[in-house]
């Protein structure tokens, strides 16, 4: 009776132990942070400094297949704009747009687990909020008016393609292109596409 108990007893603390082990090999759960600078001239005196930044957390629903649910914001700042060019009726100065977007969607490895440089894909929908304000000096004037234009908001359609590299067994480096559409239900969506790159912890 002792012998038999204790064998079940043992076999009970293997099979926890197997399941705690491989429990702790499949990290399910994630986190990730990623962000991009540009500066574009257009001109020798006019140029835009674009910035982006993500972050979020992941959950594995089963290999290769986790929820994402991620922040994102973009903010871009253009020095100078011509208005009523080639006759100039007034100069935008210090074009400021910031728009966040807040996304949820599912991120799909290509390759097994077993590659550590894994291709992946990120398919989501989310909600946009844009703001955008600038100067404006009229044609002869030497004094700028500030200008908030009205808060923008919108559903989103959002896309992502990139690779994972495995650095180690809980860090993996990424680099991604991402897009997202503004109002996808409407006939010419606005689309927007930019690349970034950053870090992934598995949990």
């Amino acid at each position: 009776m002792h012998q038999s108990t204790y064998q079940t007893l043992l076999t009970l603390c293997i099979l926890l132990i197997s399941f705690v082990s491989s429990s702790s090999k499949a990290h399910l759960l994630e986190v990730f942070a990623k962000a991009s600078a540009s500066k574009n001239y257009t001109d020798h005196d006019r140029y835009t400094i674009s910035v982006s930044g993500s972050t979020g957390l992941a959950i594995l629903l089963i290999p290769q297949v986790r929820i994402e649910g991620r922040y994102t914001m973009v903010s871009s700042l253009q020095n100078r704009l011509d208005v009523g060019s080639p006759s100039v009726i007034a100069t935008l100065n210090d074009i400021k747009t910031e728009t966040n977007i807040y996304s949820v969607g599912l991120d799909i490895d290509i390759l097994s687990e077993k590659y550590s440089i894994q291709p992946f894909v990120f398919l989501g929908a989310g909600y946009v909020e844009s703001n955008r304000s600038y100067y404006v000096t009229p044609l002869g004037s030497s004094s700028a008016s500030l200008i908030n234009e009205p808060i923008t908001q919108g559903i989103s359609a959002n896309v992502g393609a990139g690779i994972r590299i495995r650095i180690a067994k809980t860090i993996a480096l990424e680099i991604e292109a991402y897009g997202y559409g503004l109002d996808p239900q409407n006939p010419n969506p606005l689309i927007n596409l930019y690349g970034n790159a950053g870090i992934r912890i598995f949990m």
